[in-house]
């Protein structure tokens, strides 16, 4: 397979990879969140600040193709499985329950979260 191959089978699958990628991450914090008040070691604790950050980048990411694709496509014509994925994105963007921020000074950059999400 060459690269423009390859190209065009990311094209294919991207939305799909990060709309699972958002899935996973949002599925691993459900269930880190009770972790997170126990002792746990250094680099696990790293690991769910890196989904903390991560989720919301991931989430947008894969409204932005989605929108794209129907830009690019010049149609409005949709699959039922692409208009149940931009309800369930822009829940990923509100974020756990169960996970507070990660630091205090999270919890105070709750303006930046709701000009992201409005965005």
């Amino acid at each position: 397979m060459d690269f423009s191959g390859a190209v065009q089978l990311w094209e294919q699958w991207q939305l799909r990879v990060l709309v699972l990628a958002s899935l996973f991450l949002q599925y691993f914090l459900f269930t880190a969140a009770a972790m997170r008040k126990r002792c746990i070691p250094g680099w696990f604790r790293f690991i769910i600040w890196l989904a903390y950050l991560g989720s919301d980048a991931i989430a947008i990411y894969a409204l932005a193709t989605l929108f794209n694709r129907h830009k690019k496509e010049g149609t409005m014509h949709s699959t039922g499985l692409e208009v149940l994925w931009a309800p369930v994105l822009l829940m990923h963007l509100g974020g756990q329950d169960g996970i507070t921020a990660y630091n205090i000074e999270d919890n105070e950059l709750w303006r930046r979260h709701v000009l992201t999400a409005a965005s």
